[in-house]
């Protein structure tokens, strides 16, 4: 099982992004790519706040993912966990939602995180295999 990343998700779904083609690729050659709800969250604010989607599109675009990639919720103890270990791990500001990332993966048994920001992983993540498309 692989997790995938809230940039590849992104660059997924725009066409004219630099990474799409690899993007598709990457997550194409995943035999169980799966997300959190958390993640389609930080995607439809990067579609919206810095590539200028707007948000009739932008939701479409981020709630049609669940039909390609398996989508799953983010659960408090999933919350406790991150938070914890990024105390634990000198993790500050925004890295908690890698931390989430990392901590969702291990729970559903993911060995390997797709993203285009693997030095966001190095901390939240050193016993995953972190590919980049």
């Amino acid at each position: 099982m692989t997790f995938v990343d809230t940039s590849v998700l992104v660059g997924i779904l725009l066409a004219h992004h630099p990474q799409h083609a690899p993007c598709i690729k990457a997550v194409g050659a995943c035999k169980s790519p799966i997300s959190n709800a958390h993640a389609l969250a930080e995607t439809f604010a990067t579609l919206t706040g810095f590539y200028k989607v707007p948000a009739d599109a932008a939701a479409e675009l981020t709630l049609n993912l669940k039909l390609s990639i398996r989508v799953e919720p983010v659960s408090l103890v999933d919350y406790e966990t991150a938070i914890g270990e990024a105390r634990q791990r000198g993790i500050m500001g925004g890295g908690i939602y890698d931390s989430l990332h990392a901590t969702f993966a291990r729970r559903i048994g993911a060995k390997t995180i797709i993203t285009r920001n693997p030095s966001h992983f190095v901390h939240a993540a050193p016993e995953l295999q972190v590919r980049v498309p």
